[in-house]
């Protein structure tokens, strides 16, 4: 242990006399940007070529500057926790499978951290290869992929240490991946307002998603509180820093389920020294295919609906329009409108009168083009023709003539919204469209309007996307995977839970993407880390899930209070709130059904402290939240109180789906109330 605590106080020193000097970087680089501007200041009547050149040089120095800031910064969080592992690697040679030299100690930490002085790499970035040996190998042979190759030898020793304020707390040995005392721990720390980084307890099967290159198309099926977002996240930082010579954050693009959710899984990259990368939402996205004038339903407002009453044949829409069947029916009608629709006649340009077969022929030339996209450069290459032919030089008005001659023979000339609405004619169920007041479309039609807009239209792929992150998978339908792949024809990582839909008329599997993505691969994340063994338990009577395994952390049972009225199961909420404020715990979540139950219930408390999250909200709260199972999802809370648990409230599927969802939110203790008689979910 002394020799321990020797290493970590070189290390810090080190770190000491780096912030030093990366502070003495920053401050002369703030001197010479006032001397440069003041130069230009004071000789305004400089030649502009020198203007030009000093510009350029302030811009330079400013770029450094920053890149020594954040250096700065980044040595500055080292000093609190420079490094969470080591291990001992002795490489091999002679092709022996076993190390024949001398062990080398490898210290392992969120950030690399090399000492110019003594020419040696004192701590290793998680995300290096051979840093990769920790997570993957126990003692004895081991392996790692350099770039020269592959690099084998044996693992000596391995250690695991927690170091907090530049204070060694612990230090364990370890035989395993991650030492189940350190994985406790940190399992039974308290939920902070935002998502951790977890690179000191990454697992096994979790490295192996981090670190795939293979899959062009990585889908991850984990369960609840399997820990995919962050794994994902992980996987960003790491392609940040494997790819680092042609990937930047702004090349990264995260399709996230709303904006509070966004808010909280903000910190983990900055965390991990990168960039926080863009986010959009699905919806969003879609809107801007169709140009925005479209009025839509919301995926909040259509769950909110299904949770609620809804309109007739609503639910059946929802379902009829997403499935693979559909998306290829959309496909069947744009060839059916290639076919079919569109009719050539004959069309007069001064004396010549040009044949409605010569132009049926040209529509078939350019087929390769999306049927919108033909008319113009059909009317271009009859035009040229006319010249070469008869030496007729079309002018710009004959040429726009024949361009709108040409458009007017297609019959799918109509706007997206009348064709849209042929489409389900042609179908044979003009029923499964129904537009709202206001001319609003239903949620479930926004996609494949958007989708018939791009088959006929065409679309450019959206630029600078070099690699695209879609959390809450399961949410989203083939169609919408369709205009996806059209959009973005890069790599992708798709991650998501079948059975934390909270709508099962329209969700999708991890095999139903796979279909829609050629060549993907699916990765599963079986291990549930979040939750107690109890609580996971009593989640699994819910919903149960064959495929989930918990992670052996014991706690409370989770508890059912029964109350004779709404009013006395009121007054025993702010009693349990009350009690939650004089523990340790940091968050508690009221995680009701229905968003509008949510806003009751938090009128009725009435207590300022409290924060109600809706699906208007844009950033994460502390203490206690009141929200929704939908606005829920993907966070997590120390405590989780389930109000109004009865069996009124919950009894469809898709009130199943919610209950579900509000349940595994919790880490440390669950809580359901109701006045009446209880849920049939919570047993089986």
């Amino acid at each position: 242990m002394k020799i321990e605590e020797q290493y970590l106080a070189r290390v810090l020193e080190r770190i000491r006399g780096a912030i030093g000097g990366a502070e003495e970087a920053v401050r002369e680089r703030v001197q010479t940007l006032d001397e440069q501007k003041r130069y230009l200041w004071e000789n305004r009547d400089i030649d502009p070529q020198e203007v030009r050149s000093v510009r350029e040089g302030i811009l330079n120095i400013h770029a450094t500057g920053e890149s020594a800031i954040a250096r700065r910064a980044r040595l500055g969080r080292m000093l609190d926790n420079p490094y969470f592992g080591r291990i001992d690697f002795r490489e091999s040679s002679g092709g022996s499978s076993v190390g024949s030299g001398e062990a080398v100690p490898i210290y392992i930490g969120i950030h690399t951290f090399h000492d110019f002085d003594s020419r040696e790499s004192l701590v290793h970035d998680w995300r290096a290869p051979v840093a990769s040996m920790y997570y993957d190998y126990e003692l004895g042979a081991a392996a790692y992929v350099s770039p020269a190759g592959e690099v084998v030898g044996e693992i000596s020793r391995k250690r695991q240490y927690r170091i907090r304020g530049g204070r060694m707390e612990f230090m364990l040995e370890s035989s395993v991946t991650v030492h189940d005392d350190v994985l406790q721990r940190e399992l039974s720390a308290n939920a902070d307002d935002r998502m951790r980084n977890i690179v000191a307890t990454i697992q096994r099967e979790q490295n192996r998603i981090i670190r795939d290159v293979e899959a062009s198309v990585l889908i991850i099926q984990g369960v609840a509180g399997s820990g995919k977002t962050s794994i994902a996240l992980h996987r960003v930082a790491w392609l940040l820093y494997a790819q680092k010579e042609t990937l930047t954050s702004r090349d990264i693009l995260i399709i996230s389920p709303n904006k509070v959710f966004a808010d909280y899984i903000s910190n983990v990259l900055p965390e991990l020294g990168e960039e926080a990368v863009p986010e959009m939402g699905m919806a969003e996205l879609l809107s801007e295919v169709l140009g925005g004038r479209l009025k839509y339903q919301s995926f909040f407002e259509q769950v909110a609906e299904l949770l609620g009453k809804p309109i007739p044949g609503f639910a059946e829409r929802i379902s009829f329009k997403s499935t693979l069947d559909f998306a290829a029916s959309l496909d069947r009608f744009v060839l059916h409108l290639e076919n079919d629709c569109f009719c050539a006649t004959d069309v007069k340009m001064r004396h010549i009168t040009i044949p409605r077969e010569y132009i049926g022929e040209q529509f078939r030339r350019f087929h390769r083009m999306a049927i919108r996209k033909r008319f113009e450069p059909m009317a271009g290459f009859i035009a040229d023709e006319l010249d070469i032919r008869y030496g007729i030089v079309a002018t710009t008005a004959e040429r726009n003539f024949l361009k709108r001659e040409i458009r007017g023979m297609f019959a799918g000339g109509a706007g997206d919204l009348q064709l849209y609405k042929a489409f389900f004619e042609w179908l044979g169920r003009p029923e499964m469209f129904r537009l709202r007041r206001g001319h609003t479309l239903e949620h479930s039609d926004l996609a494949p309007l958007a989708w018939l807009r791009i088959a006929l239209g065409g679309v450019k792929p959206r630029a600078g996307v070099r690699h695209l992150l879609i959390d809450e998978m399961q949410d989203y339908t083939p169609v919408q995977y369709r205009v996806i792949q059209r959009l973005f024809p890069c790599r992708k990582t798709l991650l998501g839970d079948a059975g934390q839909s909270v709508n099962p008329h329209g969700s999708s599997t991890a095999e139903t993407i796979g279909q829609v993505f050629a060549g993907s691969k699916v990765m599963k994340l079986c291990k549930s880390y979040r939750s107690t063994f109890e609580i996971t338990e009593f989640a699994q009577h819910i919903r149960p899930n064959d495929e989930l395994e918990p992670v052996a952390r014991h706690g409370e049972k989770p508890r059912i209070l029964q109350f004779p009225t709404p009013e006395t199961e009121i007054a025993a909420i702010e009693k349990l709130i009350a009690d939650f404020r004089l523990s340790d715990y940091k968050s508690l979540g009221i995680v009701c059904k229905a968003e509008s139950q949510a806003a009751e219930l938090h009128e009725k408390l009435g207590d300022a402290d409290i924060s109600l999250l809706t699906s208007r909200s844009s950033a994460f709260a502390r203490g206690v939240v009141v929200t929704s199972a939908h606005m829920a999802k993907g966070l997590e809370f120390d405590e989780v109180i389930v109000p109004q648990a009865t069996d009124d409230n919950y009894r469809s599927e898709i009130d199943r789906g919610m209950l579900y969802v509000a349940a595994t939110r919790a880490m440390h203790r669950l809580t359901l109330t109701h006045a009446g008689q209880v849920t049939r979910f919570t047993y089986s």
